[in-house]
Formats: C-alpha cells, sequence, structure tokens
C-alpha cells in the first residue's frame, strides 16, 4: 500500500510551507531552504547531497538524515553538471529505507 504523498511546488507562501511541513510524517529534499524549514518546524528530514557540502549546510538540529555518496568531485558547488554522478550514485532503496526509519522512528516517539 502507498503511503499519500504531495508535492506544493510553487503553491504556498513560507508560512503555509511551514505549516504544511508540521503536518508531514518526513520531508524528502535536496539541500535547499525548505529542507531547513521542515528541520526547524520539528518535521523529520531525508535530505539528498550531491554537488554541496553537508559539513556546511546539513539540517540543524538531530534526527535527520543525510545521504551523500563520497566522490573526488563533491563537493563541487556547481549549479551545473555533466555527469551529475554525486547524485545518480545515490541508490533509490537507500533513500526508501532511510524515509521509512525516520517514518518508524517518529510513530515510535509519538
Amino acid at each position: 500500500m502507498a503511503a499519500p504523498s504531495a508535492s506544493a511546488a510553487g503553491e504556498t507562501s513560507l508560512r503555509e510551507l511551514a505549516a504544511l511541513y508540521t503536518k508531514a510524517s518526513v520531508l524528502l529534499t535536496t539541500d535547499s531552504g525548505p529542507m531547513h524549514l521542515a528541520a526547524a518546524v520539528g518535521t523529520p528530514v531525508v535530505a539528498l547531497f550531491g554537488p554541496t557540502s553537508p559539513e556546511r549546510h546539513r539540517p540543524l538540529w538531530r534526527g535527520h538524515v543525510v545521504i551523500r555518496k563520497d566522490m573526488d568531485c563533491s563537493p563541487c558547488f556547481r549549479k551545473a553538471c555533466e555527469t551529475v554522478e554525486c547524485m545518480k550514485t545515490i541508490r533509490v532503496e537507500e533513500v526508501f529505507e532511510a524515509v521509512r526509519e525516520r517514518i518508524e522512528s517518529r510513530r515510535i516517539s509519538r
């Protein structure tokens, strides 16, 4: 059975997005402002890092998961890349498992 999901891209103000995140079980995202907003309102985050550095930009507080592959070229901080290998090497299965663990962890702590 699939869990419900939604995209609110371009449809909310920051306040509305923060309110929406308080209702979410987990946020799967890349390194972004919304990632930090979700962490700030206490929503567990699974963040995918490629060209940026989790040492500099990871979500604050505990309970979040950062997925990043060590590559010679990363972090490069580039906005565009021909290969995007730093993101392509992140496996769907590991992302799924991280999201599942965050959801289970949140259920247990409630």
